[in-house]
């Protein structure tokens, strides 16, 4: 009971890391360029994994690999998820962007059904339309109130999903350490590729939050704000991907992914307490709906899934 209860710790404690590095990324979305802060925040994760984490683990030769595409894979698939979400909270309220985000549970039900040939018994399917549904309300389609931004926390699922098939089918036998080592390498190449080309041709701005935050280009940052990027962005990040990683590498995935969705209450308490904005009726019916639904699926996963290993890796960010 107490070996559970520090998984479960740090699983809580790696989904708020990750909520604070969300809340910085809205902070600065008005100012910096999206990948310039991915470059900062990649570069000083990996000093960070270089410097305080490999050493307890013998050094740069725990980084070794012998399948370096699926790294590569993994890493831009990372980089695509992140890349919609963070655009989209440019535009949208955290809450409602982590809510849609969250639909990604049951995305993966749904693709290990399609290509891992995993069951998916009728309850776990109604479960998965639920949270459909669910997402259907926050995004509300074909009403005044949507918007086109709301599209891109679901495109950021379906990377995250892809990225968590991937992992299971290919990432048995790979370290967690070393996959979010070579996940803060291919953000901070993807950054500076970013960084140059807009350098060189620099877009009008749209006046659109949500562009301008991808297109702008980089400038030069003051003290205070390399500050809260490294301690607001960076190093949660970092501390976030270790405890996350632990958590699941130790303990059963049902026990713990219902307490990720801590994020999503962490999302709408800074929506209202940063920002003072609240969802909707619609929205919060449909939140309470993707986190029921998904809730569900994990723990109805530990019924149906005994005899598959309970390791699960998980690199959000």
């Amino acid at each position: 009971m107490q070996n559970n209860m520090k998984g479960i710790g740090a699983i809580i404690l790696g989904s708020i890391c990750f909520s604070v590095n969300d809340i910085s990324i809205k902070i600065f979305s008005s100012e910096y360029a999206l990948h310039q802060l991915m470059f900062f925040r990649a570069l000083f994760a990996i000093v960070i994994l270089i410097v305080a984490v490999l050493p307890l683990y013998g050094g740069l030769n725990y980084l070794s690999t012998k399948n370096p595409m699926f790294h590569i894979f993994r890493g831009m698939t990372v980089v695509g998820a992140n890349t919609f979400f963070f655009i989209s909270i440019a535009k949208l309220s955290i809450a409602e962007a982590t809510a849609i985000f969250f639909i990604a549970p049951i995305l993966i039900t749904t693709l290990a059904y399609i290509f891992l040939n995993e069951k998916v018994g009728f309850r776990r399917g109604i479960a998965c339309v639920l949270g459909f549904i669910g997402m259907i309300f926050v995004v509300k389609p074909g009403t005044i109130s949507f918007e086109i931004v709301s599209i891109f926390p679901l495109i950021a699922a379906i990377f995250y999903s892809v990225l968590h098939i991937v992992t299971r089918k290919y990432g048995a036998a790979e370290k967690p350490i070393t996959m979010g080592f070579y996940i803060q390498v291919c953000f901070f190449i993807s950054s500076v590729i970013f960084g140059i080309f807009f350098s060189y041709f620099e877009p009008r701005y749209s006046g659109n939050n949500m562009f301008d935050f991808l297109l702008r280009p980089w400038i030069f940052p003051e003290l205070f704000d390399i500050t809260h990027i490294f301690f607001g962005i960076a190093v949660p990040i970092s501390i976030g991907g270790i405890l996350v990683s632990y958590a699941y590498k130790n303990h059963e995935a049902s026990l713990l992914a219902p307490f990720e969705y801590v994020a999503l209450v962490v999302a709408v308490a800074s929506t209202y307490l940063i920002w003072n904005e609240l969802p909707d009726s619609y929205s919060f019916f449909g939140i309470l709906l993707i986190m029921s639904s998904g809730i569900f699926v994990s723990l109805r996963e530990k019924e149906v899934s005994k005899l598959r290993t309970s390791r699960k890796i998980i690199t959000r960010r």
